[in-house]
């Protein structure tokens, strides 16, 4: 009796130990992460008190992109507007995808031996500048190898560029021409000759410049050459039709086609004779008609060729009349 009483006592004395014990680990656990928690703030706090910009130095460094990017776009206004319109529109391709995906190292790499990369912005006049004023840097990749990357992203800086950018395109395409380019003033330089000469003409007058140059009709014939191009270039094509039709009437002539009461097949798809659908397994007589299989043969479409005709002539291009000359020449 004295046992059965004094179990249930025992038990929740257990009890009691094991639940003091579970609440202790617990404690531990919990002061254990608020103090790494605490650590790693600290960590970060550091990191950006050492590493983090001030905001004028953001400030200037923005305002000086948008000066380098302005001046850069100041030099598209030297190419022609297509070649405006599709680089400018690949490079706000670029920043777009950048700004997407900015830790994306593919979107911020490019490399110059790139086709796109080629056509678009080093051979356009500002394009290679405006990149580099957009946070682009070029840099060597081994031998003969150059590559445009963005190693650090500015927010900030791409979404300016691509700005600017949308701005030029929308003038481009308006007929406005923002910021333009100041134009170079000749200067007048007085000419060995005595008259008034140009810095454009090399310091030369009008006269002096054209006989340095090769005569006075060389400026009027580079003109002529220049206007005349582009109609010689759309000429050749109607040259060449006209020239093969010749050949083609020519050919049919020689060939012994009599032309007198012809009759044209206007759908070659089928048999000229019983009408019959051949589609492209037609065979094509000389008499320049389309027949089945059936009719092919000559004397099954009554054709009107003349195969003499043509024997003859073959015949007298392949054997020549030899003869020798009955009288002799005086050299």
């Amino acid at each position: 009796k004295s046992c059965s009483s004094n179990a249930p006592d025992a038990a929740l004395s257990l009890l009691k130990t094991l639940l003091r014990s579970c609440k202790e680990e617990q404690r531990a656990i919990f002061y254990e992460r608020r103090e790494k928690t605490m650590a790693s703030s600290q960590v970060a706090k550091k990191h950006f008190a050492t590493h983090a910009t001030p905001r004028g130095s953001a400030n200037d460094m923005v305002e000086s992109a948008s000066i380098a990017i302005k001046a850069s776009l100041r030099l598209y206004n030297q190419n022609k507007t297509a070649t405006q319109l599709s680089s400018l529109k690949a490079i706000l391709k670029f920043l777009q995808k950048v700004e997407k995906k900015p830790s994306d190292i593919r979107a911020r790499r490019l490399q110059m031996s790139n086709i796109v990369v080629k056509k678009f912005v080093t051979k356009v006049k500002g394009g290679l500048e405006l990149m580099i004023a957009c946070g682009f840097d070029r840099e060597n990749v081994g031998e003969k190898k150059e590559q445009l990357i963005m190693k650090e992203v500015s927010r900030d800086l791409v979404q300016l560029g691509i700005s600017l950018v949308q701005k030029k395109l929308d003038d481009i395409k308006s007929g406005v021409v923002s910021d333009p380019a100041p134009a170079a003033t000749a200067m007048k330089v007085r000419c060995p000759c005595g008259f008034w000469g140009s810095s454009d003409q090399e310091g030369l007058c009008s006269i002096c410049y054209r006989k340095k140059c090769g005569g006075p009709g060389t400026a009027v014939s580079l003109e002529v050459k220049r206007t005349a191009s582009p109609a010689k270039k759309l000429d050749w094509k109607r040259k060449l039709k006209k020239a093969s039709t010749k050949l083609r009437a020519l050919h049919r002539f020689f060939l012994g086609v009599r032309q007198e009461s012809r009759l044209i097949q206007k759908n070659k798809k089928r048999c000229f004779q019983c009408n019959k659908k051949v589609g492209y397994l037609g065979i094509e007589c000389r008499c320049l008609f389309v027949f089945c299989d059936k009719h092919r043969f000559p004397h099954s479409h009554k054709c009107k060729f003349d195969y003499k005709k043509l024997h003859q002539c073959l015949l007298k291009k392949e054997n020549k009349i030899v003869k020798h000359s009955k009288i002799n020449k005086i050299e």
